[in-house]
């Protein structure tokens, strides 16, 4: 079942390295656990769906009627329906992060325009609200964003 605590739950802003590479790095991780753990979540989530009546009775007619019908499958199909769904949940993801990875002008946003994405982590102090540290994490890694894929599910698959 999925981890009910968020990542970064452990986490402290005094064990961040002074050294701006090192905490990029740490930072991008972080956002990486927060990927699989709402990943695990969704998957999570969906085989409870199938497995169980009474979570799908909590859902609307029209949101049931496809995790009853893979409740009725085979096992052996009803597994495999939800290998389908966790791939496709991870295609998802890889795409996202490409699209937020991107630095051209391959997403055009009229004859003269591109649309590219910049995502900033704020850390805020949670009484007052106010940012201790921000990191454009989507940028400036040692990898291209998107290629932190294979070392996050190496990391953080089963977390």
């Amino acid at each position: 079942m999925m981890r009910q605590v968020p990542p970064g739950a452990d986490f402290s802003l005094t064990n961040l390295s002074a050294e701006p590479k090192e905490r990029h790095e740490k930072l991008v991780d972080l956002f990486g656990q927060y990927i699989f753990w709402m990943r695990n979540w969704t998957n999570d989530s969906t085989q409870r769906l199938v497995e169980s009546p009474e979570a799908r009775e909590q859902l609307s007619a029209i949101l049931r009627e496809l995790y009853e019908k893979t409740a009725r499958l085979a096992p052996e199909d009803r597994d495999r329906a939800l290998r389908l769904a966790e791939s496709s949940v991870d295609a998802f993801i890889i795409l996202l992060l490409r699209m937020l990875a991107h630095r051209g002008v391959d997403f055009p946003l009229g004859k003269q325009h591109a649309v590219r994405y910049r995502l900033e982590m704020e850390i805020v102090e949670q009484e007052t609200d106010e940012i201790a540290h921000e990191e454009v994490v989507n940028r400036d890694g040692k990898k291209h964003f998107a290629d932190y894929w294979g070392r996050w599910l190496n990391r953080f698959r089963e977390k």
